[in-house]
This record gives structure tokens, sequence and C-alpha cells, in this order.
């Protein structure tokens, strides 16, 4: 017999029928008996499931024989003979709980210990941690906990589609929540691989396509060169002008320049790069459940920092931000005062360029807390990129601005208080040297960048 705790109970429950007597007992439940005392647990078993055959009122009789399963490592077969046990009185109760969560935490305690011992160079670990989770599932099928640790084990060797459907088996039973998240993150995970890999399979198309979106109106001449090389052909403009039409057979395209910069494009026939979009579906399908998995979790618990962003990341990458406003717009109005629905749905506003509504939301998140280096960090980061926005909107149309000063200006404050707040974020300190570089403040923007250097350097 393996277990000390299942001896223990088969004695104290033999002291107990000896003391009563055997009055009245069938041969094989009689004997059964005997051969425990004797240790010959085998025996008892098999004496004992003649006997629950042949008197299957016999609460004792399954009681016992749960016990001899259990240590058995029989757990269906355990559970169903303390059930009928349970069925047929109450007497047990107490001692039948016992056994199941004693065995159920040894084997937890054993998964855990393999998972602890697991690592890139020892996998087998993860299998092993696996097969006793599976155990103690049959143990106690109907806590949502031991599926969360068998979806650990799985998660963490990789095994993605096992650990989507024990995770899932976790929520449906006890709506675990952290293995709801686990769901998401998965899906996330999956979605990110998808699409890496739909951008390594057509990163020469998806260049090309890039750069022939940047050949448009006011873009320079050298620009054009640049990103899709010389003509095939050149053709003159009227007389007295500095107009010239290039030709690129390539892409049946026409780009017209007026001296420096690129007045006109034209297509005389469609023309789209050829790209296998195969990985990309698959990325946008994962991006979706990403999304429906951590929407659940938001409802579960609206204050989870880490859900929201990764919502918010699911949402972006999905290309749902509309969507997204609005579901998020509804949180604020529902919550005024919870920060982070706050803070999730500036970014969203920033992500769209309607900048004065992100700013409002970072403006109330920040009053809400003014420590909320986050939202403070992405009130002056909007201002910044509200300033680049219209500097390149003036360039476009070569019109000479300073109306861009007035956003860095502003971005400026919110960035100074969030290096104090997040002194060792280099990403802080470039954001803010950047500022200063933009308002002529020279010798404060390159302190600003040494300090993200030597950040990065670990001085």
């Amino acid at each position: 017999m393996k277990s000390k705790h299942i001896l223990l109970i088969l004695a104290s429950f033999l002291a107990l029928l000896v003391f009563q007597g055997f009055q009245c007992a069938s041969a094989e439940f009689t004997g059964a008996k005997v051969q425990i005392q004797q240790k010959n647990f085998a025996e008892a078993k098999r004496l004992l499931e003649i006997e629950v055959q042949k008197n299957p009122m016999n609460d004792e009789a399954w009681y016992l024989l749960g016990l001899l399963r259990a240590d058995d490592e029989e757990y269906e077969g355990m559970n169903e003979a303390f059930n009928k046990a349970n069925e047929l009185t109450d007497k047990h109760a107490v001692n039948i709980q016992q056994t199941r969560y004693n065995t159920w935490g040894q084997l937890i305690n054993a998964g855990v210990q393999y998972l602890d011992k697991a690592s890139p160079e020892s996998t087998m670990y993860y299998d092993t941690a696996a097969e006793e989770f599976t155990k103690a599932t049959r143990a106690w099928p109907d806590t949502s906990l031991t599926y969360r640790y068998l979806g650990y084990a799985y998660n963490n060797k990789g095994d993605f589609d096992k650990a989507l459907e024990v995770f899932r088996q976790a929520w449906s039973l006890g709506k675990d929540y952290e293995s709801l998240k686990r769901i998401g993150r998965i899906h996330l995970l999956r979605a990110d691989e998808s699409k890496t890999k739909f951008e390594t399979t057509n990163v020469d198309a998806l260049d090309l396509s890039r750069k022939l979106g940047e050949v448009r109106r006011h873009a320079r001449r050298e620009d054009v060169i640049q990103f899709i090389g010389q003509p095939d052909e050149r053709k003159r403009g009227p007389r007295g002008t500095k107009i010239e039409t290039w030709i690129y057979k390539a892409y049946n395209l026409e780009v017209t320049i007026d001296d420096t910069k690129v007045s006109a494009t034209k297509y005389t026939a469609p023309f789209t790069p050829k790209i296998d979009s195969t990985d990309y579906r698959r990325a946008m399908e994962q991006y979706a459940q990403a999304v429906n998995a951590f929407e659940t979790a938001r409802e579960s618990d609206p204050k989870d920092k880490e859900t929201l962003n990764l919502l918010l990341r699911a949402y972006i990458e999905s290309q749902r931000i509309s969507e997204a406003t609005r579901t998020f717009q509804v949180a604020v109005d529902d919550e005024p005062d919870n920060k982070l629905n706050r803070y999730v749905l500036g970014v969203l506003y920033r992500t769209m360029g309607r900048y004065e509504e992100a700013i409002n939301q970072f403006v109330k998140a920040a009053e809400l807390d003014p420590e909320y280096a986050d939202a403070i960090f992405e009130l002056g980061a909007t201002y910044y990129n509200w300033g680049v926005e219209i500097l390149r909107e003036a360039e476009d149309r070569r019109e000479v601005t300073t109306a861009h000063k007035e956003k860095f200006r502003s971005a400026l404050p919110h960035m100074e208080k969030v290096s104090k707040l997040k002194a060792d974020d280099p990403a802080v300190w470039e954001t803010l040297g950047t500022i200063y570089a933009q308002l002529d403040r020279q010798d404060d923007a390159i302190a600003a960048f040494n300090r993200a250097d030597a950040i990065r350097a670990g001085k």
C-alpha cells in the first residue's frame, strides 16, 4: 500500500468492525476484511468487488473498495465506489471527503514539483507533470484548479492545442479567471506567430506595396527614385515648365514631377503586388479569438490592468479600433472614475488621430491618479504626435509653420513629470530629448539622450 493516509483509515475502520463483530456478513465481505488485516490488498479488493455485486446495499463494502481503488490509482473506480457509499449513507462522508482531498492534493503537489524541475533542457518533466495533473482531474474531476495546473504543463511545454482544451475546461467548470487569461494569451501568441510568418513570406511584396504608397503628391523626386528606382521612360512636359512624367512599366504607374516634387500619380491599369494572405487571415482569426477571451475577462475583472492592455493590443492588431473605441466609451460612461478604461480609450483615440479626445481621456485619468505615469506619458506623447502631424502636413503643402511647436511645448511638462516618475525608462528620456530638440533646447536634448544611453548601458 502506497498511501499512509489510506492505510490509517483502513486500520481505524477495521478496528471498529472487529469491535462490532463480523456477524451477518457474507463470506466475501468477511474474507475481504481478513485479507486487509493481513495486508493482502489485491485479494481484498477482488473479494469486495464480488461483494458489491452480490450485495449492492453494503455501504461499508463500497467504502472499503473505494479506499483500495484510491491506493491503486484507479480514480474513476474510487469515485464510483465512494459515490455509491454516500448514496447509501452519510456516515462515511467525512472520511471520503478527506481521502479525496488528500489524494488530489498529493497529485497536485507532485505535478507542481515536476513543473518546477522542467526547463527547455528537461522538457520531459512537463509530460510527467501533466500525467500527475491528469490523475488529479480523475481523482477530483469537478475542480477547475486542477485543469488550470494541467493547462500550465501543456502551455509551458508548447502544446497549445491541449492547453487551450484544458484551460477552457477550467473556465467552464469554475469560471477560473487565470485560465481565461491564458486562453487569450495563447490566441495572441498564435496570432503574432501567423502575422510574423505572413510578413516574412511576403517581405518583398509588402516592401514594394509600402514604397508605392509613399509615391504620392508632394513626395520629393529623389525619394521616388529611392523608393522604386529610375523610371523606364521620362516624358517632358510643356515648354517653359519643369514638368516631367516618369513611367514605370512594371507597375503600370505614371508619376508627374513638377520641379522637385510629385504633383500627381496615375495607374494606367490596376497593379497589386502578389501577396499570399493565408497567414494574415489566420492571424486575424486568432486576434479575434483573443479579443473575445479578454473581453470576457474584462467583464469578470474590469480593473485588471494586464487584461486591459492585452485586450487593447488584440483590438489594435485585429484592426477593430472603431469597435474597441465604442466598447471602451460605453465602459467610461458606465464607470467614469475608472482610470484604466479612460487610459485605454485615450490610446484608441490617439491611434485614430483624434488627438483632442485622446488628450481629454488622458487628462481625466491623470486627475483620478496624479501619479499615473502611463497616462501622463501618453498625454505628452499625444501632444508630440499631434505636433509631428502638423509639421508633416505643412511640408506636404510646401508651407512653413511654427504651429507644431505649440504642441511640443504642451507635451514638455508632462514628459518632464514622467521622467521623474519613470526615471529608469530610456524611452521616456528619448522622447523628452526629441521634444527638447524640436524646441531648440539643444543642451537639454543632449543631456536627455545621454541619460537614455546610460540607462541602456546599465550605468
